[in-house]
């Protein structure tokens, strides 16, 4: 899409340019001026805990942001990588969130859209996941005292302390705009 711009916009320089004597004073667009902005990197990002909702049956809803840092705006597209970590520091079995357009708790699907973070701003994502409830038979389910979250696009690992207690269920939301009130 970036190559398809620049090539339009080179091509529309070049008309403008053939019927000008001065060449010298032929303005050049950049990218830059038309609204394109650099995907995010991890190091300009930071990640925090926003809210947590319990419903009855064990369902839990936690709602993190990642927030701009750096002094420029970048993009964010997709899926955050969620993962539950053991004692060691190794993703626990079944501890990887599977992407969901639409979690328990949305109101309709929410596909990964490009988002567009200014400095200083937030962009948010929402984890669910079922611990058993009250009526769970069985074994207890593992607990997990630390996470692992990784923005989509990038490579930085963010590790935080966060008890989990994960029975079934574990999905992620894509980065989205809005963050919960």
């Amino acid at each position: 899409m970036r190559v398809a711009i620049l090539l339009t916009l080179a091509a529309a320089a070049s008309s403008v340019t053939v019927g000008q004597t001065n060449i010298k004073e032929t303005a050049y667009i950049h990218s830059t001026n038309v609204g394109t902005f650099v995907p995010c990197r991890g190091e300009d990002l930071s990640v925090r805990h926003v809210t947590d909702d319990a419903a009855m049956g064990g369902h839990y809803l936690i709602d993190y942001a990642l927030r701009n840092n750096s002094s420029s705006p970048c993009t964010l597209k997709g899926y955050p990588r969620f993962e539950l970590l053991d004692r060691s520091g190794k993703v626990r079995r079944r501890g990887r969130a599977s992407n969901s357009q639409k979690l328990p708790g949305d109101e309709t699907k929410e596909p990964p859209q490009l988002i567009t973070l200014e400095p200083g701003k937030e962009a948010g994502f929402r984890v669910y996941y079922n611990s058993g409830g009250a009526g769970h038979i069985g074994k207890p389910c593992p607990v997990s005292r630390k996470i692992r979250i990784t923005a989509p696009g990038t490579t930085r690992h963010f590790v935080r302390r966060e008890e989990i207690r994960l029975c079934f269920g574990l999905a992620v939301s894509a980065v989205r705009k809005a963050l919960p009130e």
